[in-house]
């Protein structure tokens, strides 16, 4: 056992933080999220075949310098599952599933019912799971999922989207100027008419004197 415990590892799956310190299923998920992750989602073979392949014997060092074995093979690690009453979900959202999930435990034993919290916990060496009581303190391993790039803006979409409103603009503005044309059309028109009647009116009543 000469490799150094390793506490980050980055996997396909996310970036594994491995916690060798034993808490309950509560704090075990408070420590996660203080550390922008999730307690490990141990809901596909993938994955759990993944995670056991790192839980492996190494050597750990203390504050005072010195070395010593962690056999991290042989202990029960604590995973994203939380069950009540028959019913459980993941830490990433996923729902129970006794198809789905059932077959990655013991035994194929899938959530009892129970009127308090269960979890499941990892066993590396046989790289299944099995369940406990969400009090029950052990260590645990966190993930950091991959972030998902957000999708780019189509540069010419946009662009075709801005020209148009662009000409719908100019298009309006010449309207608008062509309404103000026939407006002082008109007014002109109505005063040169009105200036002519006035003109008839007068040459009338000379007329009658």
């Amino acid at each position: 056992m000469s490799n150094e415990c390793k506490y980050e590892i980055n996997t396909k799956h996310g970036e594994l933080l491995i916690v060798d310190e034993p808490l309950n299923y509560e704090d075990s998920k408070q420590v996660c999220e203080s550390l922008s992750s999730i307690l490990a989602p141990m809901n596909n073979e993938e994955i759990i075949q993944e995670i056991s392949s790192h839980l492996t014997p190494c050597n750990a060092t203390a504050y005072h310098g010195n070395t010593f074995p962690r056999q991290r093979d042989v202990m029960k690690w604590t995973g994203g599952l939380e069950t009540y009453r028959n019913n459980g979900k993941w830490s990433d959202g996923v729902e129970y599933n006794d198809t789905l999930h059932d077959n990655l435990f013991m035994d194929d034993a899938g959530p009892m019912y129970s009127l308090t919290c269960k979890t499941a916990y990892l066993e590396p060496t046989e790289k299944l799971l099995a369940f406990d009581s969400c009090s029950d303190e052990r260590p645990f391993v966190c993930m950091r999922l991959p972030v998902v790039p957000e999708a780019k803006e189509d540069r010419t979409t946009h662009l075709f989207i801005i020209g148009l409103a662009m000409i719908c603009i100019v298009l309006f503005l010449f309207q608008m100027l062509r309404f103000g044309k026939c407006m002082a059309r008109g007014g002109n028109k109505l005063k040169r008419g009105t200036v002519r009647q006035a003109a008839d009116d007068l040459e009338q009543r000379a007329l009658d004197a």
